[in-house]
């Protein structure tokens, strides 16, 4: 993980405290946020009395919380608090540390009210005023203060713009429903500052909530009130919220797509994508033409084409900008297909700006590199009805494979390359050899082949393709594709598909297969009751199984030094093989694997576990989901 850089540092070149903006505005990596924390830390104990210091202490250890995935909180929050001195109690700073510290229900905003008695001025608070006086139904002091954001240079052009998209994303007389502040307060702004689609209802999932402003906005969509407090956790209470609107609420409905991914795949295919939105429909519905529509017609998009900031995009609004990457791809595949040639080329410098600015260049590469060579599929070696035979169901019209992709298949792919003459892509593909002996502890490098490769070789065919890179993944991806849809067998199970790489949610929606565990057997252990390990790990570490029919007494044993055969082992309860171990698995974001390896200790083997590379490994290799087209 790339860490944050502190740039800040006085004469002896220690790192030095920085504010803490709302991570709304700018954003780093968790690693920083808890770097901060203890400089801010150490800050209050120089001067205990210093109340600026216990809010940027207890701002940045809220956020480093925040964005830790391992599930521990590295700040014990309460904590802080109950160390600032008595005599603060009375400051701005020690009410809005209490506030944001509440319990998340109507009591907390009676610190924020607190907080605003004692400086009215302070104006990083208005953003919870408006939700107070929203969630009371008073419409008329929430855009007293959206005003005042407004008129403090809260609301960036660029963020309007993209709001102004949002709303363009839906229906007239729609209901709208949004997750964080950055696609919420500006919505507000937009509409009840500037007049601009008055006609959409918008919601906020999270102040949904809060009991008072879920049951007001229920009772006003005439629907039933719903109780959360048996809820495990805030996804779980979005889904409750997002299932009651949506079996009843009688206008067209949109979810942002800034909505977790999770929730979003709850779903299903009933989810169609608008722009910067998706409309829930039961049934079919014509999202593509609706799309079009919109960014050819009403989406303002100069802000994308052309800079005239004087500053650089902020890391926030580069991040808002990767959630058109989606709609410009499939108007992007649209165009391709239907001939429309300029269109498709002028919307490329948009797509490349955008995905250059949020991190996601190579990805984009990737699939339009595979466009600009048109590369027609003149002769394939790829069985159109092997594809179909591997592919498991993981919910509506999105797949993966049970395996991940094998030498073998990735050799066919290869062979397809060099038949139809696509030799840049070789170059781009080329999976090198590994000499796996090299790799082997100094203790083990004189044992047999038979021992070391006892149970298959990785160079096996029905072995994991390693050594490749992000790009190759992607471009294995397309290429299927082509062959899949330009395939005549009237026996294919579809039409049309896309097959890719998923994001790090859809894989671990794959993983867990409806189970809530770490591992994708359903457990929390890495042996079953004879102690034999269920995946291949680096269980160098661990003790030596004594019972398994294949232990060896020597070493812990978990079936291989390196990986296996791809459908080793017992596959988790949607048909996957080795969703954990064996080889880590790439995901569509660079530089990011899911899984754990036969090189990686279990801990990355959990399913909520992520680990970084820079370069191709042997330990990497990758598997591909599909979603039907038509």
């Amino acid at each position: 993980m790339v860490l944050a850089t502190n740039l800040l540092a006085n004469h002896t070149g220690a790192a030095l405290p920085e504010r803490i903006k709302s991570i709304s505005k700018v954003a780093y990596p968790m690693e920083y946020y808890a770097e901060q924390a203890n400089l801010w830390r150490l800050e209050s104990s120089k001067n205990n009395m210093n109340p600026d210091a216990w809010l940027n202490y207890f701002r940045a250890a809220r956020y480093a919380n925040m964005l830790d995935r391992s599930g521990e909180q590295a700040f014990d929050l309460s904590a802080i608090v109950a160390q600032i001195p008595v005599a603060l109690n009375n400051s701005f700073e020690f009410q809005y540390i209490s506030f944001m510290n509440a319990v998340w229900d109507e009591s907390r905003f009676e610190y924020l009210l607190k907080a605003h008695e004692i400086a009215p001025q302070r104006t990083e608070i208005y953003h919870d005023l408006v939700s107070y006086h929203e969630t009371r139904g008073e419409q008329s002091q929430a855009l007293f203060y959206l005003e005042k954001l407004f008129e403090a240079g809260e609301f960036p052009a660029e963020l309007l713009a993209w709001n102004y998209n949002l709303l363009a994303s839906v229906e007239p007389d729609a209901l709208l429903l949004t997750y964080g502040d950055n696609d919420t307060y500006p919505l507000w702004v937009l509409q009840s500052a500037r007049g601009i689609r008055k006609d959409v209802k918008v919601l906020n999932i999270n102040l949904l909530l809060l009991d008072e402003y879920r049951e007001k906005a229920l009772t006003k969509l005439g629907l039933p009130a719903i109780d959360l407090s048996d809820c495990k956790d805030a996804e779980e209470m979005y889904l409750r919220v997002l299932k009651q609107i949506m079996s009843g609420a009688r206008q067209p409905i949109y979810v942002a797509n800034t909505m977790p991914e999770p929730v979003r795949l709850a779903f299903g295919d009933s989810l169609y994508l608008t722009g910067l939105a998706f409309r829930y429909a039961p049934s079919a519905f014509d999202n593509l033409a609706f799309l079009k529509n919109n960014f050819e017609n009403k989406f303002l998009l100069d802000y994308l084409r052309v800079d005239f900031s004087p500053d650089s995009v902020s890391s926030v609004l580069a991040g808002m900008n990767l959630q058109y990457l989606p709609a410009f791809i499939l108007l992007h595949q649209h165009y391709e297909a239907s001939g429309e040639k300029i269109k498709a080329a002028n919307l490329e410098p948009v797509m490349r700006r955008v995905a250059k600015e949020g991190g996601r260049e190579s990805e984009l590469n990737a699939y339009l590199s595979t466009y600009g060579q048109d590369i027609p599929v003149v002769e394939s070696a790829i069985s159109v009805r092997s594809l179909d035979k591997g592919l498991k169901k993981i919910s509506g019209n999105f797949y993966a494979f049970d395996t991940e992709v094998t030498n073998g298949q990735y050799e066919a792919f290869l062979m397809d390359l060099v038949k139809n003459k696509a030799f840049d892509l070789m170059e781009t593909c080329k999976s090198p050899r590994t000499d796996w002996r090299s790799l082997l502890p100094e203790n083990y490098k004189n044992l047999p082949d038979s021992e070391v490769f006892k149970h298959a070789h990785p160079d096996d065919p029905a072995a994991p393709v390693v050594n490749i890179s992000h790009e190759a993944a992607q471009q294995y991806c397309e290429w299927i594709t082509k062959v899949y849809n330009a395939s005549t067998d009237k026996k294919k199970a579809h039409r049309k598909v896309r097959f890719r790489l998923p994001t790090e949610a859809e894989w671990e929606l794959a993983a867990h297969a409806a189970r809530d565990a770490p591992y994708p057997w359903g457990g929390y252990f890495i042996r079953n009751s004879k102690g034999c390990f269920l995946a291949n790990y680096d269980v160098s570490k661990e003790e030596p199984c004594k019972n398994c029919p294949s232990a060896n007494n020597d070493m812990p044993d978990d079936g291989g030094f390196f990986s296996v055969k791809a459908d080793s082992y017992f596959p988790n309860d949607f048909g996957l093989y080795n969703t954990s171990g064996n080889v880590a698995e790439m995901i569509d974001q660079s530089g990011v694997t899911k899984g754990g390896s036969w090189y990686e200790l279990p801990f990355f083997g959990q399913i909520t576990s992520r680990n970084t590379y820079t370069k191709p490994a042997p330990f990497i290799g990758f598997r591909v989901f599909m979603e039907v087209v038509e």
